[in-house]
């Protein structure tokens, strides 16, 4: 069977501070699309990206039990890879303030106790012990602003919202401790503090995101503003559906506003790194400052991500227009 040709983002390795999924997604749907459409024609590429999801990504995968998308199922692994590396960065910093000041990494989420450092090295501790039965129960304890199951009804999707609502309020959790324990920092060398004439860190941003987005259709999302910019900036464009889902799509929508939210809190706290560096030196913490400037690209190579995919010639690459967010002068 002859191979129709498609075009697709190239692979890239963003250097960049506020990576944006879309590329990253669009390529890997797409190439799952075709491999698995065309498994005899294409099986060197099949197997390439089976390699890869067991090698590197099993952490980020759905593991559903009773449906089977694979470009959704790309599509869910790319976007939480994306949404991974701000989170990486805040587990690194928490980690080493911990070493000179006492941090508690436990948190509570819809009645879950998760320890934060070990569901981020494997999410499969809390994932695994979600069974498809209760799940109902469980999604039901996630705010209403945030449901959107109702007419694609399946337990799988079900499960996939409640981890990604995990994610997120454990992300959150993260930069209340990055506040907290920067703050202790200060009080537990005020004298050193104190010399240096260093700039207070910032107070978080409030944002009341459940009444940005209640009621909102699919369309009316995509414009809204979060921190100046619009969910669909956020996401990095548009996304090739080959396979549709309204509800889906506006869950992929909601997921980036929640991430989003702590994201550019997490970014102004390394803002703020950068002007007190002094202080990281003098009391013996100088290895945080390789997190301000810590990118995508590098937490790619961290995580072993593949550089290069040898395609066959029925694949065409283009360079991506955008893999990240600009920032504005006045926000650095």
């Amino acid at each position: 069977m002859a191979v129709p040709s498609i075009t697709l983002p190239s692979l890239e390795c963003p250097d960049v501070l506020l990576p944006t999924p879309a590329n990253l997604s669009n390529l890997f749907g797409g190439l799952a699309t075709q491999a698995y459409r065309y498994p005899d024609e294409l099986k060197d590429l099949k197997d390439k990206l089976e390699q890869i999801e067991e090698d590197i990504l099993d952490i980020y995968n759905p593991h559903w039990e009773k449906i089977d998308i694979p470009e959704k199922k790309w599509d869910i692994m790319m976007t939480r890879l994306a949404a991974e590396y701000p989170m990486y960065v805040q587990k690194k910093i928490l980690e080493l303030i911990h070493t000179l000041f006492p941090i508690d990494f436990n948190v509570t989420v819809l009645g879950i106790q998760i320890e934060i450092i070990s569901f981020l090295r494997d999410p499969s501790s809390i994932s695994d012990s979600l069974f498809l039965k209760d799940i109902d129960d469980l999604y039901l304890k996630i705010p209403e602003e945030y449901r959107v199951w109702n007419k694609f009804e399946t337990a799988d999707f079900k499960k996939a919202s409640v981890i990604n609502y995990i994610r997120s309020e454990v992300a959150k959790k993260m930069n209340l401790l990055l506040h907290g324990g920067f703050t202790g920092l200060i009080d537990a060398f005020d004298e050193v503090w104190s010399a240096l004439g260093l700039p207070t860190i910032p107070a978080l941003e409030e944002l009341d995101l459940e009444t940005l987005i209640r009621d909102k259709t699919t369309e009316e999302l995509e414009a809204i503003s979060i921190f100046g910019y619009s969910l669909n900036d956020l996401l990095g464009g548009d996304f090739d559906n080959n396979v549709d889902i309204d509800e889906y799509n506006k869950e992929r929508l909601l997921k980036r506003a929640r991430e989003f939210a702590e994201e550019w809190q997490t970014y102004l706290i390394k803002v703020w790194m950068e002007k007190v560096t002094a202080f990281f030196d003098a009391i013996g913490l100088s290895s945080l400052t390789e997190f301000i400037t810590f990118t995508f690209c590098d937490f790619l190579k961290i995580v072993g991500f593949p550089s290069t995919i040898d395609l066959p010639p029925s694949i065409q690459t283009a360079v991506a227009t955008t893999n990240s967010l600009t920032v504005p002068e006045s926000s650095e």
